[in-house]
C-alpha cells in the first residue's frame, strides 16, 4: 500500500523568506571530568546572573552531570583493565 502525497504542497516563494540567520554554536570541551566541572560552574554563574533561564540551566546541568558520570565510569573502567592486565603478567 503506497501513500499518495498531495500534488501541491503550499510553498512560499523564495523572495518571501528572510535569509536564515547565521547560527554560532557553542562547543565546550567535555572530554574530562575537570572540563565538565568547569562547564557546570560556568553554567551556574550564567544562571545566577540571569543570562540563562533557570529551567534551561537545570536541564543542561543534568545532562552535564550524566556526561561527567559517563567519563568517570570510563576512566575507572580503563584503570581496572590496566590493573587486570598487570596482574595477568
Amino acid at each position: 500500500m503506497t501513500i499518495q502525497q498531495p500534488s501541491a504542497w503550499p510553498q512560499a516563494a523564495d523572495s518571501e523568506l528572510p535569509p536564515a540567520p547565521a547560527v554560532r554554536r557553542y562547543r565546550a570541551r567535555l572530554d574530562t571530568v575537570g572540563n565538565v566541572s568547569r562547564e557546570l560552574a560556568k553554567l551556574y554563574r550564567e544562571a545566577r546572573s540571569g543570562k540563562i533561564d533557570i529551567s534551561d540551566a537545570s536541564k543542561l546541568s543534568n545532562m552535564l552531570a550524566i556526561i561527567g558520570r559517563i567519563i568517570g565510569d570510563s576512566e575507572l573502567e580503563a584503570r581496572i583493565s590496566e590493573l587486570e592486565g598487570n596482574i595477568a603478567k
